[in-house]
């Protein structure tokens, strides 16, 4: 895995401070699990709308205008 980050680093940022190490690190394996997942995504998404309670335009109307001043 390291062989990945050293890379990743250099061509990511133009200076790297002792400070943030970990920041980097949570930084590439945040977008590495990402990478890992993007396929599933796009199933999650359908799935959670196919399972979920019906919006009715109305309802939505309703809700948007009621936090909007005129």
């Amino acid at each position: 895995m390291i062989h990945q980050v050293k890379p990743w680093i250099k061509t990511t940022f133009s200076w790297v401070s002792d400070f943030h190490t970990d920041r980097y690190l949570d930084e590439f394996c945040y977008r590495l699990n990402r990478s890992q997942s993007k396929s599933t995504i796009f199933d999650n998404l359908i799935k959670r709308m196919t399972t979920s309670d019906k919006i009715y335009q109305k309802e939505l109307i309703y809700s948007y205008n009621k936090y909007i001043s005129y």
